[in-house]
C-alpha cells in the first residue's frame, strides 16, 4: 500500500492534480463555482422570500470579490452566518426601509452589535444588484481625507476589514414603507455584518500588500485573510482524494 502521509510520497502527476484542485476556489468544486456565478444573477422570484443556499454562496462570494479589490493588508474573508441571516430576514420581513434599532442588532451570532445595509427595487432585481449599488458609493469616498461627498456608509461597511460574518434576507413587499412614498411590489434586501463596521475614528482597513498583516489563525486566499481551519480541511480532503487515485493507478 502506497504511503500517503506527506507530499513527497506522491508521484509528480498527483502533485499537479493537487495544484489544480486547490485552484477551484473557496467552494472547493467546479459545480459550486458554476452555481455561484449563475445564482448571483438569478431573479428574485415574486412571492418568495429568503436567500436560497445558492444565493447565500453567491452573496458571500460577491462581498469577498469586492473586499479583495481594495488591496488591504488585514482584510478578513467573509463567511455566511445563519444567526445573522435570521436577524436580517426578520428585518426584511417588516417591509420597512429604515434601519433596525441597535438593540435589535445586538448580541447576534456572538457579536456585540452587527452592521446593516439596506436596498430595494421595484424593478426586476437580483441579490448582487444590492451589493453593486452599495459598493458603487466608493466613487464618493475621499481616501485622502476619509470624508464622503454624499453617502458612503454602505460601501465602507462592505470593505470594513474586521467584519467577517455575513447574513442577508430578502422579501417581496406588497407595500414597502420608509422609502419616501410607499413603494408597491418592492424587492427588499437586508444584509447584516458582524462585527459591525463604520466605527468613528477607526480605519476601514490598512492599505498595503494584501494579506501581509493577517491574524495568526488566518492564511492568504484570493487576497483575503481566510480561516486557516478551512484551508487545512480542504487540503486534507484534496490529499486524500489524490492519494486514493494514486493507489488505484499503481495497481495497473
Amino acid at each position: 500500500m502506497r504511503n500517503c502521509g506527506k507530499l513527497s510520497d506522491l508521484p509528480v502527476w498527483s502533485l499537479v492534480l493537487i495544484v489544480l484542485i486547490s485552484r477551484l476556489d473557496v467552494s472547493g468544486s467546479i459545480e459550486l463555482r458554476r452555481v455561484l456565478n449563475v445564482t448571483s444573477h438569478r431573479l428574485v422570484k415574486r412571492g418568495t422570500n429568503g436567500f436560497s443556499e445558492e444565493e447565500k454562496v453567491a452573496m458571500v462570494r460577491a462581498h469577498n470579490e469586492a473586499r479583495a479589490k481594495e488591496g488591504a493588508t488585514d482584510m478578513l474573508a467573509m463567511h455566511w452566518d445563519d444567526a445573522i441571516g435570521s436577524s436580517a430576514q426578520a428585518h426584511a420581513d417588516r417591509c420597512d426601509f429604515t434601519h433596525s434599532t441597535r438593540s435589535q442588532r445586538s448580541n447576534i451570532g456572538g457579536h456585540k452589535v452587527v452592521g446593516e445595509n439596506l436596498y430595494y427595487s421595484t424593478a426586476k432585481t437580483v441579490p448582487k444588484h444590492a451589493l453593486n449599488a452599495w459598493y458603487n458609493e466608493k466613487k464618493d469616498y475621499d481616501f485622502a481625507t476619509t470624508h464622503c461627498r454624499l453617502v458612503c456608509g454602505h460601501y465602507t461597511q462592505i470593505v470594513w476589514a474586521k467584519s467577517y460574518a455575513l447574513g442577508c434576507g430578502k422579501k417581496l413587499c406588497s407595500t414597502l414603507t420608509g422609502a419616501g412614498a410607499p413603494r408597491r411590489n418592492a424587492n427588499y434586501i437586508v444584509c447584516q455584518y458582524g462585527p459591525a463596521g463604520n466605527i468613528i475614528g477607526d480605519p476601514m482597513y490598512i492599505d498595503g500588500m494584501a494579506c501581509s498583516e493577517c491574524p495568526p489563525d488566518r492564511y492568504c486566499r484570493e487576497s483575503l485573510c481566510a480561516l486557516e481551519a478551512f484551508s487545512r480541511a480542504s487540503y486534507q480532503s484534496q490529499l486524500f482524494v489524490v492519494c486514493l487515485l494514486s493507489v488505484f493507478v499503481s495497481l495497473f
